[in-house]
């Protein structure tokens, strides 16, 4: 391939306009933008001493402002200041993480230091995502709930951590305030179903008394079905997709009978009273997997009550 050379003239404009650009990001105290742009550089081995200069600058400055708005924060003692504060600790660990393929001499030099943030960071992020769980149940419980700012408290919810157990549970109740009856938008689509053979797993033991004995079988009976697959909420009017909601739900059948071979004289109290239980007959595949999707169905419906 041919090689393009550009003219010298061109090149310091080039240069000279990507630094005037960093500089005035420094200016206007976009500090993280000045690393975002110029760190890489760096890291590369491509450095620029007066970018380095406002590198550092940048660095120290947004970590300064940071550290002294999270003393703020705590001294508040007030709950909602933690999401703040867990994305603070994020900015402060991603500038740190940002410098630090920077050859050894350039940190030295901008007295860089790795930030050791893990365990603040990890008790920020359980007490913001403990009172965002609470704000959002407590406001969608509300007569006149404000949508829009439940739906920006899920999204930075799901931001914070994408495994909340009460996540699906809030989209479908902020569907719920705005749509009514979900079942005209619900849609459900049962991806994977599985059913276990019946189990019968038998103990088999002798019992004996005044000079008699029997043989004692205890049966355990099990079977589980499985459904997997996604609900899905459509919009009636746009046919747009609203939300989908992945579900994984199960219905197990367990019982047990004992079975006697030989007088009951010779049982102990224990096997007599198991005796009284009738055998039950193990459920079809079709009637476990309806429990199972029935389990799915209550659950939506407790969400929504």
């Amino acid at each position: 391939m041919k090689k393009i050379l550009l003219p010298l003239s061109l090149m310091v404009v080039v240069l000279a306009t990507s630094c005037n650009t960093t500089r005035k990001l420094y200016e206007a105290q976009q500090y993280d933008q000045v690393i975002q742009r110029e760190a890489p550089k760096v890291c590369e081995g491509r450095i620029n001493p007066n970018m380095i200069g406002l590198i550092a600058a940048s660095y120290h400055r947004a970590n300064q402002a940071d550290h002294e708005r999270i003393q703020a924060l705590k001294a508040s003692g007030q709950p909602e200041v933690w999401p703040e504060i867990y994305e603070r600790f994020c900015s402060m660990k991603g500038r740190n993480q940002a410098l630090a393929c920077f050859p050894k001499q350039v940190k030295n030099d901008i007295q860089y230091t790795t930030l050791q943030l893990d365990e603040e960071l990890k008790a920020a992020q359980n007490k913001a995502e403990a009172y965002l769980t609470a704000k959002i149940s407590q406001t969608l419980d509300g007569t006149q709930p404000d949508l829009e700012e439940i739906d920006r408290m899920i999204r930075r919810l799901q931001d914070l951590n994408p495994e909340n157990t009460r996540l699906n549970e809030f989209k479908v109740r902020s569907l719920a305030k705005r749509y009514g009856d979900l079942s005209r938008i619900m849609h459900v689509d049962v991806v994977k179903q599985q059913v276990s053979p019946n189990r019968d797993e038998t103990v088999t033991f002798k019992e004996s008394a005044n000079g008699l004995t029997a043989s004692v079988t205890d049966h355990t009976l099990s079977k589980t079905a499985n459904a997997q697959g996604k609900v899905r909420f459509i919009d009636p009017k746009s046919k747009r997709l609203l939300l989908s909601v992945p579900f994984d739900v199960s219905s197990k059948f367990n019982a047990t009978y004992t079975q006697v071979e030989g007088p009951t004289e010779a049982c102990s109290e224990q096997t007599l009273e198991r005796l009284r239980q009738a055998p039950v007959p193990f459920p079809t595949d079709q009637s476990l997997l309806e429990d199972a999707l029935r389990q799915l169905n209550e659950s939506f419906s407790q969400w929504i009550q």
